[in-house]
């Protein structure tokens, strides 16, 4: 039992690693920060930068969504289904709350970037977390 324990918590503390590398590193996150690094750049072009950031971390998460749709059994592909709507459910709620506070209550166009940012935050969790279940396959 103590070895199983151990073998756990080894497992999980490399996932957490490898999850953190893959973070540092990714090509989305490099690009976005590219794009913000231009001198004198607006908080309209800021802004343009997390939207295209946060339609690349929406394209990977449907790459693995789909990934993990071809490579799981029927049954664990429909727990994953629904879990995904629920996860676009609560999206969708969240995105409202973020464009309501961020766009009607708070005043100056940074916080359309902040809130963009949330946004972003939100879809790449979503998009790590499959990549994560993914890669778990083949271990």
């Amino acid at each position: 039992m103590k070895n199983i324990i151990m073998a756990i918590l080894l497992f999980l503390t490399i996932s957490v690693f490898s999850q953190n590398k893959d973070q540092q590193e990714n090509l989305i996150d490099l690009t976005e920060s590219n794009c913000l690094d231009k001198k004198d750049i607006s908080n309209a072009e800021m802004r343009s930068c997390t939207i295209q950031a946060t339609q690349s971390w929406d394209k990977e998460l449907n790459k693995y969504y789909n990934l993990l749709k071809n490579k799981l059994p029927n049954e664990t592909f429909e727990t994953l289904k629904e879990s995904q709507k629920q996860w676009m459910i609560y999206r969708d709620k969240e995105f409202a709350l973020i464009s309501k506070f961020y766009f009607e209550l708070k005043e100056g166009t940074i916080w359309y970037t902040i809130a963009e940012d949330r946004k972003k935050e939100i879809v790449k969790s979503r998009a790590l977390e499959l990549q994560m279940y993914f890669e778990n396959l083949d271990y």
